[in-house]
Parts: structure tokens; sequence; C-alpha cells
């Protein structure tokens, strides 16, 4: 599988990057989740204090309702009408007298509870007098009086027993719920009677509730929510609500104490805090009845919301800002090191030209030095390397540790070329004369001896010595020596026309290897092909190519030569055969490389 390309920059930023995103984000999730805990505890807190608040307020209520039912059970004038016995004249007294003494409801001011309240009966409390059966005496209500005793409701019977209440009950009277609270009657020491006192649960007394602790007010009466101050509830959200707070008063039954559920109402978040309006650590007598406060989280929300977005925008703004400062440190770390690889490129085509700047004092600036210093020593290897043979560099090649003193025995040709006149033209003119006209003739010649597969070996004044190897050595030696000839007096001005090649040619083994001490070594051929090879080119005319007979009998006879008096060799007895190549010939000038390379 292919790896994907990432550059060391892209590296660099993406690990800045990605470390700061991992703390910002973290701190930020960190802060939000303690935030909102806190907050939400703090909403829970706050929102368990205004339940206890709305029991305290309904405690108070009860307080009220049982002070007020005291009082008018102590009115003498009702006493005297209870004992009469007559329903009429305990009714009169009720409604002449009494009403106007009765608190219609503690929870609402005086200014909004209605006038028809004083002047309606039946829009007023319940209050509901019986002798010491149980039995109706009279009502404030207009409709009519049960015939039959009502001992059996819900505190009348420790009223009956002579007790005092210790809690209010619910009682409904035409579709109507009460909290009602009944307190024996006496006149004297015996017990004349009961009187019962209650006060509407109806949707006024949940508005001016939910207006006075600022949450929503729940009634939820006889399995019915009977009223509630949430607003643009649908139908379906209704019955959610109340199927959630029936839910909920298994809980308050199951605890003996206020139960808080949650809930979601058109897409809101609610709270809510239900507690019963009886004592549920006794027997349940008479209408269950559970009063609630509700909180919207979603709303009570919206400030940490608010809040998260600035510490989320201010992370955002953190981000950006870590981005910049990653692209500049992510700049100036890898810019040293793109100059640094763009050196390394320029090397690789041999260009030492440019030094790299050194910007940074650090391990990447120490680098740079290194480099340099690497490239300059580099450069001045190049530059020696113009003075290093082929093969010098083939045997370096083979051991790059060490190189050893010694040699090997090879079967090769080599090639000597002299030129002629040389002496005498160069006391005619200046040293730099001198030295650009030998450099142009030496670099055509080996220019020439490389095209055709041959070695430079050295340049000694004005000779060169080139070594041919490998298949077809001979005829590549005659055929780079035919070329030189016909090219060089084309190269030549007017003022050097005096000046010509002579080339020497001889084939057999010679000794290869490098010569010299452990410091200093020249890499190069020894042996008496190399001492005949330099005697045919010092024996080399103007423009004549010699090749002795190995390179005669080698080429078997493929191009023209002649064969020319005997020569005496120093180091060898018998004299040597020598042939002269007749290199003018237009067969033999049609000889090149392209051709060699066929064979």
């Amino acid at each position: 599988m292919r790896s994907s390309y990432f550059s060391l920059r892209w590296k660099l930023l993406a690990g800045f990057v990605g470390l700061v995103l991992v703390i910002v984000l973290s701190i930020l999730l960190s802060l939000s989740q303690i935030f909102e805990a806190r907050t939400k505890q703090d909403i829970d807190n706050n929102f368990a204090e205004a339940g206890r608040i709305f029991e305290r307020i309904q405690d108070i209520r009860f307080r009220q309702l049982r002070q007020t039912a005291i009082l008018l059970a102590d009115v003498p004038s009702l006493r005297a009408a209870i004992s009469t016995g007559d329903t009429a004249t305990v009714t009169q007294k009720i409604r002449d007298e009494l009403r106007f003494l009765l608190d219609f409801d503690p929870v609402l001011p005086d200014s909004l509870i209605p006038e028809e309240f004083y002047l309606d009966p039946d829009s007023a409390g319940l209050l509901i007098v019986t002798d010491n059966q149980g039995k109706p005496l009279g009502q404030l209500g207009t409709h009519a009086l049960s015939r039959f005793s009502i001992a059996d409701r819900a505190g009348i019977r420790n009223a009956l027993q002579g007790d005092m209440p210790a809690q209010t009950y619910i009682w409904k009277e035409k579709d109507r719920y009460f909290n009602v609270i009944t307190v024996p009657v006496w006149r004297g020491f015996n017990l004349a009677g009961t009187l019962s006192y209650g006060l509407p649960i109806r949707q006024q007394e949940a508005t001016q509730l939910s207006l006075d602790i600022g949450l929503e007010v729940v009634f939820y009466v006889d399995d019915r929510l009977i009223a509630h101050t949430f607003e643009g509830f649908s139908t379906s959200d209704k019955e959610q609500l109340t199927q959630n707070v029936h839910e909920a008063t298994y809980q308050a039954l199951k605890t003996q104490q206020a139960a808080s559920s949650g809930i979601n109402l058109s897409g809101n978040d609610w709270l809510i805090y239900l507690a019963p309006m009886f004592d549920t650590s006794d027997e349940v007598e008479g209408i269950r009845g559970y009063y609630g406060v509700a909180k919207s989280l979603t709303e009570a929300l919206v400030p940490l919301q608010n809040l998260l977005f600035i510490i989320f925008g201010i992370g955002v703004l953190a981000i950006a800002a870590s981005i910049a400062i990653s692209v500049v440190l992510t700049n100036r770390i890898t810019r040293p090191i793109d100059l640094l690889v763009q050196a390394v490129h320029r090397v690789e085509k041999e260009d030492f030209s440019k030094e790299v700047p050194v910007t940074t004092k650090d391990e990447i600036g120490t680098l740079t030095q290194a480099f340099n210093h690497l490239v300059g020593s580099l450069r001045e290897r190049l530059l020696m390397l113009k003075f290093v043979s082929e093969a010098t560099l083939d045997a370096i090649k083979k051991d790059l540790s060490r190189i050893e003193p010694g040699g090997e025995r090879r079967s090769v040709t080599v090639f000597f070329s002299d030129i002629r006149g040389f002496t005498n033209w160069s006391e005619k003119h200046t040293p730099e004369e001198v030295i650009d006209m030998l450099n142009k003739l030496l670099s055509f010649q080996a220019e020439v001896v490389q095209q055709y597969g041959g070695d430079v070996d050295k340049f000694v004044g004005d000779e060169l010595v080139a070594v041919f190897q490998g298949k077809d050595k001979e005829q590549r030696a005659v055929n780079a020596a035919i070329h030189i000839q016909k090219q060089v007096s084309s190269m030549l001005t007017e003022g050097e026309k005096e000046l010509a090649v002579g080339i020497g040619i001889n084939s057999g083994e010679v000794v290869m290897g490098a010569m010299g001490s452990e410091n200093r070594m020249d890499y190069t051929v020894l042996g008496s092909t190399v001492n005949l090879g330099a005697r045919l080119c010092s024996a080399a005319d103007k423009y004549q190519i010699l090749i002795s007979e190995p390179v005669y009998l080698n080429l078997e006879r493929r191009i023209p030569a002649k064969s020319l008096e005997s020569i005496l060799a120093k180091g060898i007895e018998q004299p040597v055969p020598v042939f002269e190549v007749n290199w003018s010939n237009e067969t033999q000038a049609n000889i090149s490389v392209k051709e060699l390379n066929n064979e």
C-alpha cells in the first residue's frame, strides 16, 4: 500500500494545532461540565427551596383556615342557633353574620377578590354547620342541604369526637374542590355540633401563587389536573403533564415526602416539585390532592448556555490564535530545514556554488554549519576528481573504506598522444596563451578518448596517457586516434598551425593499481607494454598514428596500415615492429562511435 506523504511542516503544524486543540477543548469541556453541574445543582437547590416555600405557604394557609374556623365556632350567636336545631335559623345566621367574617382566601389579596364573593354565597368558600350527630343544619351555599348525616366525611368524625383538626381534607361540592377543615362547636362542656370551613382549589389561587413565588403552579386533585399556570399548552402537553404528575404521586406516597421529576413539554425541559395536600403518615381520608410547582429548566439554563457560548467563543479565538502561532513557529522551525533540503537537491545536481544561510542558533543552525562545511569539502573533492582517472574512481568505489598500495595484471591498450612543435611554439607566446592552447587541445583529446570508452590516466606536460579496456579495446583506441587527427587541424588557428599531434598505441599486459605511499598514491598502469606505447608516441611525427604489432594483429587488418622500419625500445633487446595507420583513407574516415557501439 502506498503511504501518503506529509511534509515536516504539516506534521509539526498538525502536532502543534492538535496539542492546542486537545488542551483547549479539554479545558473548555471541563469548564462547561463544571459550570453546567454547578448551575444545575443551584437550579435544583433553588427549586427545592421554592418547593419548600410553597409548602410553608400551604401550611400558613392551613393555619389561617384553622384559626378562622375556630373563631367562627366561638361566635355565641352561632352556638345559640345550633342549639335550636332549626336549619333556617342556622343558615340565616351563617349568611347574614358569619359570611362577612370569613377570610375568603389568605392567598389572594382583598383587592383581587371580586365583589360577588361577598354578595353571592355560591361564589365564596365552603361553610357547613352540623349538629352533634353530623346532620347538616346550615350552609353558606344556596343548594339544598343534605337530609342525611355527613359524619362519614373526612374530618367530621374526628370533630364529633371533640378533636381539633391536625390537617385539612379535600371535599367536593357541586364539581368544586375545597380544602376543608372541621372543628367541634361547644356549648359549655357539651358538644353542640361541628363547623366545616373550606377554601376553593381553583385557577385563581394557582395564578396568584405563581405570581408570588415566580414558578408555575399545578393543582392535581382526584386524579385530575384541575388548575395549572402553564401557558400555550396543547392537549397532548396537558395529557403528558397529567401522566407525569400522576406517576409522581406514587413516588410521593412511597417516600411520604415531596417528589421531584422531569418532563419535556413543547420542546422545553421542566422540573416539577410535587407535594401532597394531606398527611401521608396517617391513613388517607377523603379525596387525594397534590399541589406542585414547576420551573423551566430550558429557560433556567439560558444564562449557562450564554456563558458556554462565550467560553467556546473564547476557545475558538484561542484555537485560531494558536493556529497562527503554530504557523509562525512551524515556519521558523521548517524554514532552515527547507533551505537544507533545497541545498541537498543542488548537491545532487553537483551544484556546490551556494552555502545555506544560518538563520538559527540552535541544533538546526549547528547542522546547517556542518552541512556547509561538508559541501565545501565536497566542492574541493569534486575539483580534485578532475585530476583522477576513471580507473581510480572505480577502485575507490569497490572499497570506500581503504585503498592500499598494490596492483593486478590486466590486458589493456595504452594510448599516448603528444603535441609536436609545442616547445618552439611556447617560447614565442606568453604563459597564459600557452596554458589556454594546451587546455584546449588536451580537453578535446580527453573528450574523444572518453567518447570511445577510454579512460584518461594522466596528463604529463603536453602529453596525454589513456587506457582502453574490454571488448574491441584496440579498435576503439585506434578510432579515437583517427578522430583526433582528423579534428585537430581544424581546431588550430593560423598562429597555431605549426602544432600537431603524434599518437602511439600499444596493447598487452600491464600492472594496474595504486602506486606510492600510504599518504600519497597514484592509481596508474606500469609495465613494458606502457613503456613501448610511450616509445611509439615519441617516435610518431606530426599527424602520425603508430601502433604496435599486437594492435595491428588484433585488428585483423580492419584498418589500412603500413609497416615501418622497426625501432629499438629501451628495455627490449630485439627491434620492435611498427605500423602506421593511414587515417586519411576515405573508408577509415567513416568509422564512427555509432558503428563502434553496434559492434
